[in-house]
């Protein structure tokens, strides 16, 4: 009854809108791609008696050099029925089963490198990093709700996210994110709960810029082992009785895992330049005491000595004969020169000028040509994660390191971050010889990191990691950008850690296209960190001081034309002494029934391992009918070591039209797909994916998940209804995405986000 109602209001809402907005107006758009200039009425009419808010919204990225990115607004409706996934919109991630577990990508490009606190890269989901968040500028404050519900009062998931924005002015935004979600699960003892709160701010103007965020992160898991045994899921007809996906065993019931995520970031930077008038304008006498009202004498003065130097602007100077001593001396002022007041001081003074000359004065656009650049990052985290058990886990792990009778089981790590990056960069295009910046900096990396020695003690580890480094870049170009980056880092224990990469974007018109080719390349030697060398806990324990680095050489490129829409990208990877977590199983009896318990070691390939990466994306459009398609093909050297699918496809197939002109709607199904491999099994103890044993290998895989869905848009507000799984049965399925981790029955899904402009 309550999945009916809930359709029934959402079916109403959409009529009730689509009647509404017959009658108000037929071409009120929603908010538009990022731009620079996205300024957008709700109503043009100059005649309305009611004035509304003005709409326009742009956003953009920062990296750790404070450079700005402009990215698309995540507010289109497309694909808005799976932004709410924890596999990723295109299914490339394998999880746990349940909304925001631990989730790790099939696609090995996709994967993050070393990172200090490797424990939070399996929520990632709802995590995000400061490079990929979004800042905003808005014209009016803009609110945004969205909620995400799976219709099951017992097993569903509940997921709602609010954003807010406002300008302080044309210069300074702020805004805030509320992000919670909670999935019961439909397996037993799989809850997860994560709230997140996120403060940002952003202040850009000619000499200054500057990108502060500020979040608070709580995460909770519970962790169940898997089930007992695959056939419940898989031949469900060895039973003799029927079940509810709850009524099977799972292998844990009592123990959870806790993250606390943490901290701030600020990145800025002031730049050193000059004004210059844009390209195709002339400043005459008359223009620069506008720029005096506007920009201050100093800019007024030096503009005007430009101008004066060039005789075609000498003729067209029409005022009073104290104009004389400027054209006079216009020659001998510099550049960077402010003494052109003190030349002529009456020619300059706005008072004097009768109230006629002051409102004909033309609108000059002048930006500002920074010269140099000097940058500082800030970046500061506490990250701490608890394991907890109230059970027996003598089936499940091998080891006890305490040695205790207790049952209760706390576990407790710390990790303390601070980093501190400083650059200075001499900026490109300032002049016509200028064709690339380039950029120097040093980053100092301190961590602190504690570590359970006893249930009740701990064990302290502090590190230091400094970095030089240097940067070549062209983004200005029409045709072709460039970015080379090299680095070298050592913590005084170890040396010979260095980076150096490079990218090439080449943008080539043709036949009224625009082809794309984007090659990169790098070379990486680095320091596997610390939990790879050193991990403390009841269950788990190593120490490896003797790690080496891991050498890992890259190239690849990606093609892609808008056209078309068309995109193809090659990636070819050698690694040397790859390192990657693993999974012993040891037999043991308790009582009377056999388990295989657990453990973990951090491991490390004897040999070379490549890794080839070849995806292709390509989308059809023949009138209503849309067909979009991405397949990945890998292939790795050492599938013991390095396990990856050969294939993974994702492909969705929908009817894309409107309804009254004003109703987007996308109606369709699509389907993830990969074939069978050895995936890597997951940890509870660590919270990570680890290899699995080579005597007790499963694979997964090999089996769609097909999803059937309607998709709406109007004006400010997307919905949508969704039924996931559909080819659900629950006569036997293969449906794992991890080693004895199901996936999710079939379930009716549904969305709503709203936009308020106020």
């Amino acid at each position: 009854m309550k999945k009916f109602s809930t359709i029934l209001f959402l079916l109403t809402l959409a009529y009730t809108a689509v009647c509404a907005q017959r009658v108000i107006t037929a071409n009120n758009e929603t908010l538009g791609p990022a731009s620079r200039n996205t300024t957008r009425s709700a109503d043009n009419n100059k005649k309305t008696k009611k004035e509304e808010a003005p709409i326009g919204l742009r956003t953009w990225t920062v990296s750790r050099f404070n450079d700005i990115d402009s990215c698309a607004i995540d507010t289109f409706s497309h694909q808005f029925h799976k932004e709410n996934y924890t596999e990723g919109i295109t299914g490339r991630y394998n999880s746990l089963g349940n909304m925001g577990s631990p989730r790790q990508s099939r696609i090995f490009t996709d994967r993050p490198g070393f990172n200090y606190f490797i424990f939070a890269q399996p929520y990632d989901f709802f995590l995000k990093p400061f490079e990929t968040f979004h800042f905003t500028n808005t014209l009016s404050p803009i609110t945004n709700i969205t909620y995400h519900e799976t219709t099951s009062s017992d097993d569903g998931e509940d997921h709602i996210h609010a954003k807010y924005a406002i300008n302080i002015d044309k210069t300074a935004g702020i805004g805030f994110h509320l992000n919670y979600l909670y999935g019961r699960g439909y397996y037993s003892h799989q809850q997860t709960s994560q709230f997140g709160a996120t403060l940002y701010g952003s202040v850009i103007k000619d000499k200054y810029q500057a990108h502060v965020r500020l979040f608070s992160n709580y995460l909770k898991s519970a962790e169940n082992g898997g089930i007992t045994d695959d056939d419940f899921v898989s031949h469900p007809e060895k039973f003799p009785s029927s079940f509810d996906t709850k009524d099977i065993p799972t292998n844990l019931d009592r123990v959870w895992n806790r993250m606390y995520i943490n901290g701030g970031e600020l990145t800025h930077s002031y730049s050193l330049g000059f004004h210059r008038v844009k390209e195709g304008q002339h400043v005459t006498f008359e223009d620069s005491v506008r720029l005096k009202l506007i920009k201050g004498k100093a800019l007024a003065a030096r503009l005007l000595a430009d101008s004066l130097r060039k005789d075609s602007l000498k003729t067209k100077v029409k005022h009073p004969a104290e104009v004389a001593p400027v054209l006079a001396t216009a020659d001998s002022i510099s550049q960077d020169s402010t003494h052109a007041l003190a030349a002529a001081p009456k020619v300059l003074r706005v008072e004097e000028l009768p109230e006629e000359t002051k409102d004909t004065l033309p609108q000059i656009d002048v930006t500002f040509v920074p010269v140099t650049s000097f940058i500082h990052t800030l970046q500061v985290y506490s990250n701490q994660r608890t394991f907890t058990a109230k059970e027996d886990m003598s089936h499940f792990f091998t080891n006890d390191f305490y040695q205790l009778t207790d049952n209760n089981t706390f576990d407790k790590i710390r990790n303390v971050q601070v980093s501190n990056l400083f650059a200075i960069e001499l900026r490109e295009g300032f002049n016509k010889w200028a064709v690339s910046g380039l950029r120097l900096f040093v980053q100092h990396d301190f961590n602190h990191y504690a570590l359970p020695l006893t249930p009740t003690s701990h064990k302290t580890f502090n590190e230091n990691r400094v970095t030089l480094g240097g940067m070549l870049l062209r983004r200005q170009g029409k045709y072709f950008n460039y970015n080379l980056l090299g680095q070298t880092s050592s913590d005084g224990d170890s040396w010979g850690e260095f980076e150096v990469k490079g990218s090439g974007n080449l943008n080539l018109p043709l036949w009224g296209d625009t082809i794309n080719l984007n090659v990169y390349g790098a070379a990486v030697n680095q320091r596997p960190t610390f939990f790879y060398r050193h991990f403390q806990s009841r269950f788990e324990w190593w120490d490896n001081d003797n790690l080496d680095n891991q050498f890992t050489t890259r190239i690849g490129a990606v093609l892609s034309s808008k056209r078309t829409k068309t995109r193809l990208s090659v990636d070819f990877q050698n690694i040397k002494n790859y390192t990657y977590f693993g999974t012993t199983y040891t037999p043991t009896t308790i009582g009377s029934t056999a388990y295989n318990t657990m453990s973990a070691s951090v491991n490390q390939a004897n040999s070379n391992i490549q890794v080839f990466t070849a995806s292709l994306n390509q989308d059809f459009r023949f009138g209503i009918l849309n067909w979009e398609n991405e397949i990945v093909y890998q292939k790795s050297s050492k599938e013991e070591v390095l396990p990856l699918p050969d294939v993974s496809l994702y492909t969705n197939l929908y009817l894309l039209f409107r309804i009254a002109k004003v109703l987007r709607v996308e109606f369709g199904g699509d389907m993830r797909y990969f074939t069978s491999y050895y995936a890597p099994t997951y940890n509870p103890a660590l919270g990570m994916f680890a290899n699995q044993p080579s005597a007790e290998k499963i694979k997964v895989g090999n089996y769609p998940i097909i999803d059937v869905y309607a998709n709406f848009h109007l004006k400010h507000t997307r919905f949508y209804v969704m039924y996931s799984h559909i080819n659900y049965s629950n006569d036997g399925s293969k449906s794992f995405r991890a080693p004895h981790y199901p996936a999710n029955p079939g379930m009716l899904k549904l969305g709503l986000s709203w936009n308020f402009f106020n």
